[in-house]
């Protein structure tokens, strides 16, 4: 029963978060402002909508992140494994959010939306990734070649440089 609440305290939040991108992708009634003569999409809706893209799969890859990489429910998968599954499904989930809009009226698609989410995706994983290698490099489980250090890894003393006289 404690794996069951800890899986869940994983992996939860990630659908729920999921779900609610697929909500939203899917209505069809979305504000938007169109130039009444051209009928093009005035540039502050569309800078508005790809500024929601990048939040929407920002917040999805840490989720993801959080769930791949958690100690207590998570899959414990090394940071690196990690941030790349995050990307590839961040990815993925980008190209069905797309695809249910295309199914959707007065919704199209955007190979752009696609590109944008995994761009999301990827700069949280590499800013992430980044303070973990700067904050803490062992207690975080990266080394320098972003593999998951053993746990004796903060224990080991550091090499001791020789003085040649």
């Amino acid at each position: 029963m404690q794996r069951l609440a800890r899986l869940c305290w994983a992996w939860l939040p990630v659908l729920a978060w999921m779900a609610l991108i697929l909500w939203m992708s899917g209505r069809s009634d979305l504000p938007v402002r169109t130039n009444p003569q051209t009928g093009e999409t005035i540039k502050t809706t569309f800078t508005l909508a790809k500024i929601a893209h990048v939040v929407e799969y920002g917040v999805l890859a840490l989720l993801l992140l959080r769930a791949t990489t958690g100690q207590h429910g998570g899959l414990r998968l090394a940071f690196r494994t990690a941030a790349i599954g995050t990307v590839l499904i961040c990815g993925l989930f980008g190209g069905l959010d797309e695809f249910q809009q295309s199914l959707v009226p007065n919704r199209e698609p955007r190979l752009l939306d696609i590109a944008i989410d995994t761009l999301s995706a990827l700069g949280v994983c590499l800013v992430i990734g980044g303070w973990l290698r700067f904050k803490q490099p062992s207690a975080a489980g990266v080394s320098g070649s972003g593999v998951r250090a053993g746990p004796d890894a903060a224990e080991r003393p550091a090499p001791q440089r020789q003085d040649r006289r």
